[in-house]
């Protein structure tokens, strides 16, 4: 019970001092965590609004429409990977240390951008609008390939490395307490 407790303490003295993911997280992991949150969050809105505009019948126009031109949601999603890129190229250029808040904002951005584009990655694959129709099955392929590839950087990374360093023979980072020990 005691073990319990101590738990419980441990807890609650994380949470006094601040849960700051920065703590648990290196800065690589942490603008990929938050890619992948664009990403998903991006998805699920974009989505939910094809969605609805499809099932209320808003026809094959609709959605946002200028002078008669049915502008896709992959425009956003060019524009906003161009506007992120070029970000990160100022983020570089104006510190040594970019500051945390301005990476976690771009990657997010990077995720949602990457959402939109590939969330119409059938039309720019057939040239044609293919959304609702059975070629539009390539989009939900190239989303599912690429949210694998964020969810890779973010959970399944560090442990596939652990296993390469063990099955290579390779010792294992020890904690600075244990290697004083011996």
């Amino acid at each position: 019970m005691s073990e319990i407790a101590g738990i419980g303490e441990e807890a609650l003295g994380e949470v006094e001092k601040g849960l700051h993911l920065h703590h648990h997280l290196g800065p690589r992991r942490e603008r990929a965590m938050f890619a992948t949150l664009g990403f998903v969050v991006a998805l699920a809105i974009t989505r939910g609004v094809t969605t609805f505009l499809h099932y209320r019948g808003a026809g094959p126009n609709g959605g946002i429409v200028v002078r008669g031109v049915h502008v896709h949601h992959l425009v956003f999603g060019i524009v906003g990977l161009l506007v992120i890129g070029y970000a990160w190229l100022l983020l570089y250029g104006f510190e040594h240390e970019p500051r945390r808040w301005a990476f976690r904002l771009t990657s997010f951005g990077y995720g949602a951008a990457s959402a939109l584009v590939l969330d119409e990655f059938a039309l720019w694959l057939n040239l044609r609008d293919v959304y609702w129709q059975r070629q539009g099955r390539e989009s939900v392929e190239a989303l599912a390939l690429f949210a694998g590839l964020l969810l890779w950087a973010v959970l399944i990374a560090p442990f596939a490395r652990a296993v390469w360093r063990y099955i290579r023979g390779r010792p294992t980072i020890r904690p600075a307490a244990e290697q004083d020990v011996q």
